[in-house]
């Protein structure tokens, strides 16, 4: 890390590497390579002196607080924090070096050089300094989107809790046979606590052979390994200078999913490459519960109706391109169920529709989708099959609704459907018209008497 410094009394850059890796028995060229690591680091890392002032930052560190490395150093840490609380933290900050306080590590409120707050996770650790007294190593991460997608997420009722900690990635230095040169704390921590062979993957082990161990296995996990190892060996071999890659790696008592990365360091000799690995859980996860969210009809746990366009539009273009391919579409509506609301009430009412879509989802297939399109009613898609199919299903539906009635709070409440039968060719203008003769097609059914099924053809009722 090249030396920040307001004077010629700071640390020079060999003295910051022995600080940064004090106690972990680098080499001086893996003294280096940390070096090269920390300055292309995208997390901040700043040296702090017993009176609060900013005696080295690197360029990750500006970035997030917006200010050129010469407005920070030289002036006291507490400028980055609102002046009301400016006090406090530095009395942490004398508490911590002087031994009163264990630790400074946490999620802080701060500002940018422009005025707006952020959110930050920090961690310190204590390092010599000048006069036999102690400074502060601080590395700090912008947490600040983060913590806004925990505030959208604590809103929404289908994602009842979302704890995005910070991630600290764990990094490697290979050289180009895949032989680990160093790690960082982060990496050992992790191999730690998983166990097994992740033990070894420390210096001197062959990450590359690993990795083809890894891939070689019978596991549900190969195929991901096999893709990653032959992008490693494209960038060992020089093809690539980097790639990153999201991979699963679940435990037996939780999920996980990593984003690795690596890259070959410029300018070094003999090649070395950068290897990190992030947790990517927390994102996953919300990812996943914002897809559900998006798809899933809140009260019957089906498909909703922009799912269903969606996979309306995607077979649609698949009969287009397959003519002869079958496709069928049910419009289901249940019979009388303004009654229902009126005689036990809307959460009866609510009842009757969650168990309609269970009865139904219990006749679907791998690839159907069935929705619910409007209050009472629902739609289903059927790939290949035909109409003759649709509507033989259809009356199993209808009799198996008919047959099963809703227990709730002691009544017993007997629940009939109608349903419309169309099909859906290639030959369409649009997707739509499938929907609008099934729709017809249930009309009919209702003026049928109800609690029967109807069809419509490619146009003729």
């Amino acid at each position: 890390m090249p030396p920040y410094s307001v004077d010629s009394s700071l640390p020079d850059e060999d003295d910051l590497l022995s600080i940064a890796t004090q106690g972990h028995g680098l080499t001086a060229d893996a003294l280096r390579l940390m070096g090269q690591i920390v300055e292309r680091s995208p997390v901040g890392v700043a040296v702090i002196d017993h009176d609060g002032v900013f005696r080295s930052v690197n360029p990750s560190y500006c970035l997030i607080y917006g200010y050129r490395q010469d407005e920070l150093l030289g002036r006291s840490f507490t400028m980055v924090f609102a002046p009301p609380q400016r006090e406090r933290v530095m009395a942490l900050h004398r508490d911590y070096l002087d031994g009163r306080r264990g630790d400074m590590d946490g999620e802080w409120e701060v500002l940018r050089r422009d005025g707006a707050a952020l959110n930050i996770i920090a961690r310190s650790v204590k390092v010599p300094g000048g006069e036999g007294r102690l400074h502060r190593l601080v590395y700090v991460v912008d947490i600040t989107d983060r913590r806004r997608m925990e505030l959208e997420l604590q809103a929404s009722q289908r994602f009842t809790r979302s704890v995005l900690d910070g991630l600290t990635a764990h990094v490697c230095v290979i050289d180009a046979t895949g032989v680990i040169v160093t790690v960082n704390r982060a990496w050992l921590d992790f191999a730690a606590s998983n166990g097994g062979s992740l033990v070894d993957l420390q210096e001197g082990a062959n990450y590359l052979g690993f990795c083809e161990l890894a891939a070689s296995r019978s596991t549900p996990d190969a195929a991901e390994s096999g893709q990653f190892l032959v992008l490693l060996r494209e960038v060992l071999a020089g093809h690539r200078t980097h790639f990153q890659f999201e991979y699963a790696c679940h435990s037996p008592s939780e999920q996980r999913w990593f984003m690795v990365r690596v890259s070959q360091i410029e300018a070094s000799d003999p090649p070395r490459y950068v290897v990190t690995h992030d947790d990517v859980t927390a994102l996953k996860l919300a990812q996943q519960a914002l897809i559900m969210q998006a798809t899933t009809d809140e009260l019957t746990g089906v498909a909703n109706r922009r799912s269903f366009i969606q996979a309306l539009g995607v077979e649609f273009e698949r009969l287009r391109r397959h003519p002869s391919s079958h496709c069928s579409v049910l419009a289901l509506d249940l019979d009388h169920f303004k009654h229902v609301n009126d005689t036990w009430g809307h959460a009866a009412g609510d009842a009757v529709l969650k168990h309609v879509a269970r009865v139904v989802s219990g006749h679907t297939r791998a690839g159907d989708v069935f929705s619910r399109t409007g209050g009472e009613e629902f739609t289903m898609l059927l790939p290949n099959t035909a109409l003759d199919e649709a509507e033989a299903l259809s009356e199993r539906l209808r009799l198996q609704v008919s047959l099963e009635p809703l227990q709730f709070e002691g009544h017993s409440i007997g629940i009939t459907v109608s349903i419309g039968v169309s099909l859906l060719t290639g030959s369409d203008m649009e997707a739509m018209e499938a929907v609008v003769r099934a729709d017809r097609a249930l009309y009919e059914a209702k003026h049928a008497g109800r609690n029967t099924v109807r069809r419509w053809g490619t146009g003729a009722g």
